[in-house]
């Protein structure tokens, strides 16, 4: 047996008993608490092979300051069908990986090919499948976003959008015990049409919901998600929001106007996502998207679509992974450098923790 399996086994033990939700109502998170990063388990070209997984557990998941408990994935709705064995690998892969450091898994559901369910209860059947399968697995997901972005990525009409909410929130009820994340709105201009009619459709109305207020970042303005909340039940009074996604970006293109901010903007967006918009709106949890690249790719926000990461890849493998300006604001206050800068004590924790298994 190798010298990690131990600490894995042990890790992996540890998030069983934390994978149902039993946080109280309405404990707001005053920082980032999660991350959505499709890229994880290929981070360096491979998550138990990589730096930079030394790095993330010991600076950002358990280390002095440490403050990641969640990760979250989109998953292809139908990904059981057996018509997805490379996505069904790369699922398991990332369930695997990020319970292997003790972190909380939540999905959301989309479809990345425009395939859709035919019926709502299809959805419930696939999205039963999929946590039938993480259990299985022995990694119970806790946390379902019934579909990703509906007015944005997810590309779903309000009515369906809301007849898999409800579909999720039925099956969760009676057999999964899992909390549902309605809505998962980005805040773009349309968002407040397209969430009356969402609600309208809903039965049960849950109480948690997901925002993307990715336009609030971009543009350093409450006002975008202020109108998301205002549409919210109850106008958001009562109601537990969650930040499921959410970036600084170095470079954005919203509504096809493409915007160069440079690191320096994007750090400036980092500091105000965590200074201004969550010190304010008090959410729940906050996911960031993303922390690294998968298989040392170079961020590019013309053939990305946009460019958030904190770090970017060494050009040499044995070298450790960069962090940005913005890092330092997801990981604290900004006031120092980020865990990775050269003569950082947790670079050398970190190393030293790939050399000897203690933590991979």
């Amino acid at each position: 047996m190798s010298p990690r399996r131990p600490i894995l086994a042990a890790l992996a033990a540890l998030s069983l008993a934390l994978a149902s939700p039993t946080a109280p109502a309405g404990a707001a998170t005053s920082h980032v608490d999660g991350i959505s990063d499709q890229s994880l388990s290929a981070w360096d070209g491979g998550f138990h092979e990589s730096w930079f997984t030394g790095l993330f557990n010991d600076a950002w998941v358990h280390g002095p300051g440490a403050h990641i408990e969640f990760a979250r994935y989109v998953v292809q709705w139908n990904l059981m069908s057996g018509k997805y064995s490379r996505y069904l690998d790369e699922f398991e892969a990332w369930l695997e990986d990020v319970t292997s450091i003790g972190l909380k898994p939540e999905i959301g559901l989309t479809s990345f090919d425009g395939v859709l369910p035919g019926i709502p209860s299809e959805y419930q059947t696939e999205l039963e499948d999929i946590l039938s399968r993480a259990r299985a697995l022995g990694h119970p997901i806790g946390w379902v976003e019934a579909w990703n972005e509906p007015n944005g990525q997810g590309g779903e009409s309000a009515v369906e959008a809301a007849d898999f909410t409800n579909e999720a929130s039925e099956l969760c009820e009676e057999k999964e015990g899992c909390t549902v994340i309605a809505g998962d709105f980005e805040d773009s201009p349309n968002a407040g049409a397209y969430e009356e009619e969402y609600i309208n459709n809903l039965n049960p109305v849950p109480v948690n919901w997901g925002v993307h207020p990715y336009y609030s970042v971009e543009r350093e303005s409450e006002a975008p998600y202020q109108k998301v909340r205002e549409h919210l039940p109850n106008k958001g009074e009562g109601e537990q929001v969650w930040f499921t996604e959410v970036a600084a970006r170095k470079c954005s293109d919203f509504d096809g106007d493409f915007v160069e901010n440079g690191e320096a903007g994007q750090a400036q967006r980092a500091s105000w996502l965590v200074h201004t918009l969550i010190r304010n709106a008090k959410p729940e949890h906050v996911f960031y998207y993303e922390v690294l690249l998968k298989e040392r790719r170079e961020p590019d926000c013309r053939t990305e679509g946009s460019d958030s990461a904190l770090y970017e890849p060494s050009a040499d493998p044995a070298e450790p992974d960069r962090p940005r300006p913005a890092a330092s604001y997801i990981w604290g206050d900004g006031g120092g450098a980020a865990p990775g800068e050269q003569g950082d004590a947790f670079m050398a924790n970190a190393a030293q923790a790939t050399l000897t298994g203690v933590y991979l």
